[in-house]
């Protein structure tokens, strides 16, 4: 990275499909998020990037992320791609640029600009009816970024999207990865999907790359998390955490950061710890690192 200019990104949310902790469980990991809070505690996965305004994905928790961290300015909502945990919290574009008081109608006075692929638009308004209930309605606004092209935001950030299947035979545009630019830094968020990602679409100097974990196959304790025979099946289809590693170390980022952490791989905050800086220690280039909500980052 060059120059002195940072460009300044919020993990909103750290968890995945299985957040953290989940209701009526009082597991080791459950317990202490419950009463304790952040850092146990891990919303939906979700990173706000504040140089852009912009959010990518928006899970069912988005509301609470973006009073918790107390943000007040969203003008891009960049959905990675259509599973539900990524895109359940989509009608929060309904309360940004609200009309003041008296309402003469519902259209939002500066509609948010949700960005996402032909792919994934197709597919929500299949089930979301994405014309109907928030374009008609005036809520947001949608923009297509296909794979390989870049936009540039109102403040001066281009914006590359990179995407990849969600399946080997499957539209290269299912699942995108976002790859913000300030001429500074260059941060690429991915947040999940990446198991048959092109690693060369990756670009060669990235500062940071916020991506997905990876599953487990055990928890902390050596416990096996699935059956022999659910593992041989996800792993098919699903990124490991020992894929994962690989990929950073093939990328070889200045800073990578872990994110869909789920609430199933039975870790808490300082156990993640730990085997960052034993991998540190037997990959001495690799420079990852586990997030967790609220997480500020500085590129």
């Amino acid at each position: 990275m060059s120059g002195t200019a940072f460009m300044h990104l919020t993990l909103l949310g750290s968890g995945g499909d299985s957040p953290t902790p989940m209701p009526t469980c009082d597991c080791r990991v459950c317990g202490p998020a419950r009463e304790e809070g952040l850092p146990h505690a891990r919303l939906g996965n979700s990173t706000y990037v504040h140089d852009a305004n912009a959010v990518v994905d928006a899970p069912e928790s988005i509301w609470a992320m973006l009073n918790r961290e107390r943000v007040s300015e969203v003008d891009y909502l960049f959905l990675s791609h259509h599973h539900v945990d990524h895109v359940a919290g989509l009608r929060v574009v309904q309360a940004i640029g609200r009309p003041a008081f008296p309402i003469a109608d519902w259209d939002n006075v500066d509609p948010v600009t949700v960005v996402l692929s032909e792919t994934t638009y197709d597919r929500l308004d299949r089930s979301m009816d994405l014309e109907t209930e928030y374009d008609e309605m005036g809520y947001a606004e949608f923009e297509f970024l296909g794979d390989g092209e870049t936009m540039s935001l109102d403040s001066g950030v281009e914006v590359t999207g990179i995407g990849a299947p969600l399946d080997p035979d499957g539209p290269a545009d299912a699942a995108m990865g976002f790859c913000f630019a300030d001429g500074e830094s260059t941060a690429l968020v991915f947040p999940d999907e990446t198991t048959v990602l092109d690693l060369s679409k990756v670009p060669d100097h990235l500062d940071l790359w916020i991506k997905e974990c990876g599953m487990f196959r055990e928890t902390g304790a050596g416990e096996p998390i699935l059956t022999d025979e659910l593992w041989a099946e996800e792993r098919e289809a699903q990124t490991t955490f020992d894929q994962t590693v690989e990929q950073v170390r093939e990328v070889g980022p200045e800073r990578a950061i872990l994110t869909e952490i789920e609430e199933i791989y039975r870790r808490r905050p300082d156990e993640y710890a730990e085997l960052a800086a034993e991998l540190e220690r037997e990959h001495e280039e690799l420079n990852l690192e586990f997030g967790r909500d609220g997480m500020d980052v500085e590129v």
